[in-house]
């Protein structure tokens, strides 16, 4: 379904994006860069062409890990939004295409949610890890326009990198889950030729590194408590009549 929406809430970067996922009690780890970009002396059309590319970049970076749910594309200013869901995974770069051909503005966001393919254990053979689609939390976002110089993060659950054991043995879904996903950060740092320095999460409990997650993550991590708003704060300047009296 594609719809136009005018009424919308998008991150403008990790720290929103971090702190949206605390309130919905998520527990994540997030990984970027900055691509220093000029998008200043780009126009409509490329700086388009730019996202495109960087959503191809990281689909072939993670091929096989993550497959797409639902999109959301917001223009400059956040003027507009456009949500895709239902998303084919054989079929979406081409919608992708098509509905950027019909913005009239240049992109200032896309975030991808994307559903994960990892392995689990199951209660019928809890010796047998499996591989299967998972609806853990896993979005990737590319910000960029003419007063910033870009930035992408892909974030993800904790629970396939847990220290929850497999059935008897001493393997960790950690130790399934890893080596794969760190071939995949290190192929999307070798297509995007960037280095992830931008190592983040919502929570103190996740062991990470450039790679993914450096130690098995304790079964029920959670989340940091959200900061307090304190509201406004007083000016303490002074008022210019003050300074006549």
């Amino acid at each position: 379904m594609d719809d136009l929406d005018t009424n919308f809430d998008v991150p403008t970067g990790l720290d929103d994006f971090l702190l949206e996922s605390t309130d919905q009690d998520q527990v994540i780890g997030s990984w970027g860069f900055n691509p220093s970009v000029d998008f200043t002396g780009m126009d409509m059309e490329e700086t388009n062409v730019w996202f495109f590319e960087q959503v191809f970049n990281f689909l072939r970076a993670f091929f096989g890990i993550v497959v797409p749910d639902n999109m959301e594309i917001t223009t400059y200013n956040a003027a507009n939004q456009i949500t895709k869901e239902n998303l084919n995974q054989m079929t979406f770069l081409d919608e992708l295409m098509l509905t950027m051909k019909g913005l009239k503005e240049q992109i200032w966001c896309i975030r991808l949610n994307l559903n994960i393919v990892g392995f689990l254990r199951t209660d019928w053979d809890p010796d047998k890890p499996i591989r299967i689609h998972i609806q853990e939390p896993a979005t990737f976002i590319v910000w960029g326009g003419p007063d910033e110089t870009g930035f992408q993060t892909f974030s993800m659950g904790y629970k396939l990198f847990s220290e929850t054991r497999l059935g008897g043995e001493h393997n960790l879904l950690w130790s399934v889950n890893q080596p794969l996903f760190e071939k995949s950060l290190k192929k999307w740092e070798r297509q995007t030729r960037h280095i992830i320095d931008v190592i983040e999460s919502n929570s103190d409990d996740l062991p990470m590194d450039r790679h993914g997650f450096s130690q098995p993550t304790p079964a029920h991590a959670r989340p940091k408590p959200a900061p307090i708003d304190e509201g406004p704060v007083e000016d303490s300047l002074p008022d210019l009549d003050d300074l006549f009296l």
